[in-house]
């Protein structure tokens, strides 16, 4: 079988598409102070969990075996860290990351709390410096909170991103 030859790919502009619908802020949208609350959440099951745990090779008994965890203080398992810090950061990306050009570091992190299957993640983010730099870019640390469904913080941490200036000419985002 012959595959067709496209001019275009079907996604071909996407990425454009994307930022031109307000998918994150620039720089200058972005004042020291700012908070956010990020929505929707995410309810973790023991399917993302597992196969996180898996992909990552991290096979820690307290995050696969539930007999090896319910002989642990939680007496069940846990949901691996990075999947709730990965989670904290793909909450915030429609509000903040969106535009983001580069992570330089992620810093302070923090797990505040357990967390287990079926508990859902929320984040709230603020803006805690900027710097500008002479390209036409800045940099931006940001400190987010995960929270679960009660509103028990569970995660902070902070990151350092390089994020563009608005373009001359384009408009400012609604929100």
């Amino acid at each position: 079988m012959q595959r067709r030859k496209s001019k275009s790919s079907p996604v071909a502009g996407l990425a454009h598409l994307v930022l031109s619908m307000g998918y994150g802020r620039y720089f200058d949208e972005l004042e020291v102070g700012r908070q956010f609350r990020h929505w929707p959440g995410r309810t973790i099951t023991e399917f993302d969990d597992t196969l996180f745990s898996l992909m990552s090779m991290n096979q820690h008994p307290v995050h696969i075996d539930e007999h090896y965890a319910g002989e642990t203080q939680h007496a069940r398992r846990l949901v691996v860290g990075p999947l709730v810090i990965s989670l904290a950061i793909g909450l915030s990306q429609a509000d903040v990351g969106g535009r983001v050009l580069e992570t330089l570091n992620y810093s302070e992190i923090r797990h505040l709390a357990p967390v287990f299957h079926g508990d859902t993640v929320y984040a709230e983010s603020s803006i805690v410096s900027k710097q500008e730099l002479p390209d036409g870019r800045g940099i931006v640390i940001v400190a987010t909170t995960a929270l679960n469904q009660r509103g028990e913080a569970i995660l902070s941490m902070q990151r350092k991103l390089v994020i563009p200036k608005r373009p001359e000419g384009e408009a400012p985002c609604a929100s």
